[in-house]
């Protein structure tokens, strides 16, 4: 799979399939034979998938974490949710909106030291609300060309992701489009980092952590006793095991968590009598409209099915691995699936086909 269409699959997530039904939450056995045929069919290793409706919720782990070593996956292993990341740094970002430290409207040019914007196409015009749906129209450093460069040693620091960049033309002018841009994310860690004087780690742990309670998510924190998964494929070796490479980490994709505390933050910000609700209704605040029922929100994939239901999503993928959640605003449904392949158009599946049928809408009218 390409880059261009692991994208498309991680990030363009439609919920429109051909049929489903609509039920209570699906049996336990039945998800687990479910994901065994798939990984059967597929050649995934291995598969975690959560479902909740409500207070009820499963877990289902199956397949091997580490081919090599045989090692199951388990519920309690760390997950690299890559992209899902995001939507942690979009909670800070909108925890300084709320408290009147930034704006949606101020320009990235005013809140950080220019040299981080010398050479970066409309990296001097971008707001920050541009930076949070994807319409800045900065070019995005992860493209094939920084793939390749991906290894062993080197973080994608913003010192090497905006180099990548530099002198590159912007996609659109700033607001006239939408295009998806991991760099958007890095210039939203510089601003909060510069304007609190803390490090995003800090950041992160006084407004999302800590508040929770999430003793099992951390940032940047590979190789942790807990992160045991290894993911396989990549763009160079559809095989190769990709676990050692240095690209899950930073603002856009370095948040590390087991499967139950991913449901547990996007729980928190969505619900509405959620701990971090005001976090989850700023960031539904304003919506760019991509026609057919889907929005880019101010962190999040926004969708009003015309089915009667409304769901935030984010996709993440990296080489070896793809996550995908979905959280219904409209209900109170979450459903969460993360493979150690490079298949996020499979992990979107698992997560889209157990959504739908946990969801009990109002009836379509019959034609």
């Amino acid at each position: 799979m390409s880059r261009v269409s692991r994208l498309a699959a991680c990030c363009g997530l439609s919920l429109v399939l051909s049929s489903s039904a609509w039920a209570d939450l699906p049996d336990e056995a039945d998800i687990t034979a479910r994901i065994d045929a798939l990984l059967a069919e597929t050649g995934i290793p291995g598969a975690l998938v959560l479902i909740e409706e409500g207070e009820d919720r499963i877990i289902v782990a199956r397949g091997l974490a580490n081919r090599e070593t045989g090692l199951p996956i388990a519920s309690d292993q760390f997950i690299r949710m890559a992209s899902v990341g995001k939507l942690y740094t979009a909670a800070v970002i909108h925890r300084l909106i709320l408290d009147g430290r930034i704006a949606l409207d101020d320009r990235l040019a005013d809140l950080i030291d220019p040299h981080w914007i010398d050479g970066i196409a409309n990296a001097d015009q971008a707001t920050v609300r541009q930076l949070l749906n994807h319409t800045s129209g900065i070019p995005d450093y992860y493209d094939d060309t920084w793939f390749s460069l991906v290894d062993t040693v080197h973080l994608n620091t913003p010192e090497r992701t905006l180099a990548h960049i530099h002198g590159v033309p912007a996609d659109f002018e700033p607001g006239a489009d939408h295009a998806y841009s991991n760099t958007n994310y890095q210039y939203l860690a510089l601003v909060a980092e510069q304007v609190t004087g803390q490090s995003l780690e800090q950041l992160y742990r006084s407004t999302v952590f800590e508040p929770l309670g999430l003793d099992a998510t951390g940032y940047n924190i590979q190789f942790d006793p807990r992160d045991v998964i290894h993911g396989y494929g990549s763009e160079i070796d559809p095989e190769a095991d990709a676990y050692w490479l240095q690209e899950n980490n930073g603002p856009d994709g370095g948040i590390f968590a087991t499967i139950g505390e991913t449901a547990d933050f996007v729980d928190a910000v969505f619900r509405p009598d959620g701990a971090l609700s005001e976090l989850g209704a700023s960031m539904l605040s304003d919506r760019f409209d991509r026609g057919g029922g889907r929005y880019r929100a101010l962190g999040p994939s926004y969708i009003e099915d015309e089915r009667g239901f409304t769901a935030v999503t984010h996709g993440g993928s990296i080489a070896g691995y793809g996550t995908i959640v979905i959280r219904s605003i409209s209900h109170d449904v979450t459903a969460i699936a993360h493979v150690n392949r490079d298949r996020p158009d499979i992990a979107g599946l698992l997560a889209r086909d157990l959504f739908l049928e946990t969801l009990d809408p109002a009836p379509a009218a019959e034609d």
